[in-house]
């Protein structure tokens, strides 16, 4: 309908990683339309009982089973449901894969990837019993194009890309519908060190970028927003690519 907006009252969120960048726009975006969400951090300050439930903040590491249980349990204890699950937790080490350590393997699969699967099978029971469920998983444009000295960081996503795909095949038959959020280069706490180690890599990124501009947290909030809501009820196993036309082709060519 003209002028339709998107409603998630009486909706309950999980936003894992949801305390900064990406995640805490998603937190915003999510709110905003009215859901009751459960933001989730490794370094979160626990919202102290009583206080207001619009927001919560809750801590736990997502590659950690008992955490990741045990937050989800908490918020099925507050609220009785999880309607809407964003696994937006993400690391990443830049490093020659030659250099690359069994370290810097562990620590990004299990933060990228393994957290995602741990996340996900945390509420699907409960999306189950309900017959609804939106899960996103925040994935990145690595997943398909390659980049120097993020080996195993693309490697994770793009595990996350075809995770995202298999548990849409799953768990479709329960009503539970299963997408990704590719993002571009986005300005965030992840990838500021990395623009401000050499004056020229911002211009020759956004010289990359048919729209001219690097990728803001609001942009990736949005289509998070639009596919944890009824208005993507026929769309799983899907990835959606907000890079602002980066993965389009070679301008150059």
């Amino acid at each position: 309908m003209p002028g339709e907006t998107i409603d998630l009252s009486g909706r309950v969120a999980i936003v894992m990683g949801g305390t900064r960048g990406i995640g805490e726009a998603v937190v915003r975006r999510l709110a905003g339309a009215g859901a009751r969400v459960a933001a989730v951090s490794r370094t979160a300050e626990p919202t102290a009982p009583g206080a207001d439930e619009g927001v919560l903040t809750l801590a736990g590491d997502v590659a950690v089973k008992a955490d990741v249980d045990r937050v989800v349990g908490e918020v099925l204890a507050r609220h009785g449901t999880v309607d809407v699950l964003v696994n937006c937790a993400g690391v990443i080490r830049r490093k020659p894969a030659l250099e690359t350590s069994e370290a810097d393997w562990a620590f990004m699969a299990d933060i990228n990837l393994k957290g995602v699967l741990l996340g996900c099978q945390a509420v699907a029971p409960a999306m189950r019993r309900a017959g609804h469920g939106r899960i996103v998983n925040v994935g990145s444009i690595g997943a398909d194009l390659a980049l120097v000295n993020r080996a195993v960081y693309c490697a994770t996503k793009a595990g996350v890309q075809q995770l995202t795909r298999c548990l849409a095949l799953e768990w479709g038959p329960w009503g539970i519908t299963v997408n990704a959020v590719a993002p571009g280069i986005t300005e965030t706490p992840l990838t500021r060190g990395y623009l401000e180690a050499d004056p020229v890599r911002r211009h020759t990124m956004v010289g990359k970028i048919p729209l001219r501009r690097l990728g803001q947290p609001d942009d990736m909030a949005g289509a998070v927003l639009f596919l944890a809501s009824d208005l993507s009820a026929y769309i799983t196993g899907q990835t959606v690519y907000v890079d602002g036309g980066w993965g389009a082709g070679d301008q150059d060519w």
